[in-house]
């Protein structure tokens, strides 16, 4: 249900005690669906960022811990393999294939000083790309090979390393157990000799390396999954407080503004019981005007922001009528040319008097154009069609219904069926087509015809003459 259908709804059911019940239902709601949506929206977002946070330092601290890992595995090798290997090589030796009794020598330092579990390959590799020892291909010693780019980095005296599934130059498995391994390049240089004499390969099992990172990893992972639901939970602790805070402080704003409304209503229904006094005649006009602006206006779609203007024009429009004399609000006949031009002043003036409050201006917008007339014969301006604003045009008919079906000093009231005619015949005319279908659609469903203030007359009564003027904006106090 619309909020404007709601506020018709509450002005047919407000003697049943439903209306009031409702409003309270509303107006809590209304008060608290900013801070859930406020709430949905902030843990939903939170979550993203938290989500988003976690993974990309996920991915950092994992990736850096494999770096870690890795460097210190080559570098555990390096001094390693160093510290056994060039304690029996010579620089002779560095530069030629190991055969024989010099490969038997080196090769038993090598099987018993590095070879083991995780240390599953050695070679020794020449400047020009020739192999110059091998832990497991003795075969292939002396052979060339093209220089890759590891080995070119390592003779230009720099260790480096990779982690690969078949790693192997000379095409044989690593070994039985291992489907991985980390190749570590260092360079060898002897004391006194500035230029790198060989390079040496080592191929380690990459296995428990690889066990080690993902044990780091998965305490990574899991501390970071604790410490971004912790901030997590912290950030909707801290936003439920805050939500808090925001409703009582929205719940307090609202019902300053409820109290300033209600000070704004008890004012316009002060000027409202000024003019009833100063005119018996209208006694109750604003109240009924309020009811009819409402129930055309709902039928026409207006937003709930109109309908509160409609409600104001009905309790404001006619209060610039306490300047006219009260020969001329109570004449009993037709008023005169003075007369005429002095009544049709009151649209400006209301104008002029509510323009400069903020909460008035849209108000005073319909009080200026309401009697302006579809087919621009209305005052003050001659404005026609869509350059009237629309709330205009829907008082217009609504004032127009309740001053013909209101007794005047100068008329009785006409009856509701024959109001409706006179509603009729000004279509095109006088009113805007569209309002008028909407009052007559509102008229079928009950919420015109009030029989508690109309005084009902017989179809008798003078369509053309009285009713044709009040219809057509000659009733000096609509």
């Amino acid at each position: 249900m619309r909020p404007g259908s709601i506020k018709t709804w509450f002005l047919r059911s407000e003697r049943s005690g439903m209306g009031a019940t409702l409003r309270k239902i509303q107006l809590w709601l209304t008060s608290h669906i900013f801070v859930w949506q406020f709430t949905v929206v902030f843990a939903v977002l939170s979550l993203v960022l938290v989500g988003l946070t976690a993974l990309g330092l996920s991915f950092y601290l994992t990736h850096a811990i494999k770096d870690n890992e890795i460097d210190h595995a080559t570098e555990q090798a390096e001094e390693r393999a160093t510290a056994v290997i060039m304690p029996h090589l010579s620089p002779g030796q560095a530069t030629i294939p190991l055969t024989g009794e010099q490969y038997s020598e080196f090769d038993s330092y090598v099987q018993v000083g590095l070879i083991s579990a995780d240390t599953i390959r050695v070679r020794l590799w020449g400047q020009d790309g020739t192999l110059l020892y091998s832990s497991d291909s003795p075969e292939r010693i002396g052979e060339d090979f093209p220089v890759e780019q590891h080995l070119a980095a390592v003779f230009g005296g720099s260790t480096s390393s990779q982690v690969a599934d078949n790693p192997s130059a000379l095409e044989e498995p690593v070994g039985t157990d291992s489907r991985s391994v980390l190749a570590v390049y260092t360079p060898l240089t002897f004391e006194g000799e500035p230029d790198v004499a060989a390079a040496l390969e080592i191929h380690q099992a990459y296995a428990p390396i690889a066990s080690r990172i993902d044990r780091a990893q998965t305490i990574i992972y899991v501390a970071v999954a604790a410490a971004m639901a912790f901030l997590y939970a912290a950030l909707l602790a801290a936003a439920g407080r805050s939500s808090v805070f925001v409703n009582k402080q929205r719940s307090q704003l609202m019902e300053r503004t409820r109290e300033l409304k209600r000070s704004h209503d008890s004012l316009l229904q002060v000027l409202s019981a000024a003019l009833d006094l100063r005119d018996q005649a209208n006694k109750g006009h604003t109240l009924r005007l309020a009811r009819l602006a409402l129930a055309v206006g709902e039928e026409l779609g207006l937003s709930d922001a109109d309908l509160n203007h409609l409600e104001q024009v009905a309790m404001l429009h006619d209060m610039t009528k306490l300047e006219l004399p009260k020969e001329i609000l109570q004449k009993a006949g037709p008023l005169t040319s003075d007369e005429w031009e002095t009544v049709q002043k009151h649209p400006e003036l209301g104008y002029q008097i509510v323009r400069n409050a903020p909460f008035l201006q849209e108000a005073g917008e319909i009080i200026l154009c309401h009697h302006e007339r579809y087919d621009g014969g209305g005052y003050p301006c001659g404005l026609a069609g869509e350059e009237i604003p629309l709330a205009s045009r829907v008082f217009a008919v609504a004032d127009a219904y309740n001053a013909m079906t209101s007794d005047r000093p100068y008329r009785k009231a006409v009856s509701h069926s024959a109001a409706i005619e006179e509603i009729k015949r000004g279509v095109g005319t006088q009113f805007d087509p569209k309002v008028v279908e909407a009052f007559l659609g509102a008229n079928l469903k009950g919420l015109i015809e009030d029989k508690t203030f109309q005084q009902e007359k017989g179809e008798q009564s003078t369509v053309a003459g009285v009713v044709g003027q009040t219809a057509f904006g000659e009733e000096p106090h609509d």
